[in-house]
């Protein structure tokens, strides 16, 4: 995923890259920013569900002791 900075100039959203010391950014378009969404979405889902798996599995535990 690429890094999602604040523009200086103009206070939009935009891609971050550093390349030979020089620093750019490039609007994000529409399209661009929901399919980023689409991914945080989805991360956060794979999180959410690996910590419910955690939990439940820490209850057993608990419960056997």
């Amino acid at each position: 995923m690429s890094d999602v900075r604040s523009c200086p100039k103009c206070g939009a959203k935009a891609k971050y890259k550093v390349k030979e010391n020089i620093e750019s950014f490039e609007a994000l378009q529409d399209d661009e920013l929901l399919k980023k969404v689409g991914q945080l979405k989805k991360a956060m889902q794979k999180f959410k569900e690996k910590a419910e798996a955690l939990e439940k599995e820490l209850t057993e535990l608990k419960s056997k002791l």
